[in-house]
């Protein structure tokens, strides 16, 4: 016989207002395992004071603050993406950024819009 998995998530802080809430939600909705009822059981949770655990992020940049800032003398890292620059370890700061920007009323398809390089303030 396999072992059934526990009920409630392991990240969950409150596991009996979650057990609640979830049986609440059952007998709401004709079909439990649906998108509306998950959406609408992690609303009530935290409405109820309800919360997750995971990892934080610094207040102060988060990623940012574990990056380096690019040598002056590397003149070919400024040129590079800012993703490729990040995952090489350094800041994002240098080279030009491509800013999209629609014009007119209305939806605009991506592809449409207009691409405009952008000063760094």
């Amino acid at each position: 016989m396999a072992d059934k998995k526990s009920k409630t998530p392991s990240n969950v802080t409150n596991p009996s207002l979650y057990s609640r809430v979830k049986s609440e939600a059952k007998r709401k909705f004709d079909v439990y395992p649906s998108a509306y009822a998950n959406a609408w059981l992690v609303k009530t949770y935290k409405k109820r004071g309800g919360g997750y655990k995971g990892a934080k992020k610094a207040a102060t940049g988060g990623e940012m603050s574990k990056l380096k800032p690019i040598p002056t003398d590397n003149k070919g890292l400024k040129k590079l993406p800012s993703k490729v620059r990040n995952k090489m370890g350094f800041m994002r700061n240098g080279g030009e950024v491509m800013m999209v920007q629609g014009r007119g009323c209305g939806a605009m398809m991506q592809n449409k819009r207009k691409k405009t390089k952008v000063p760094r303030s």
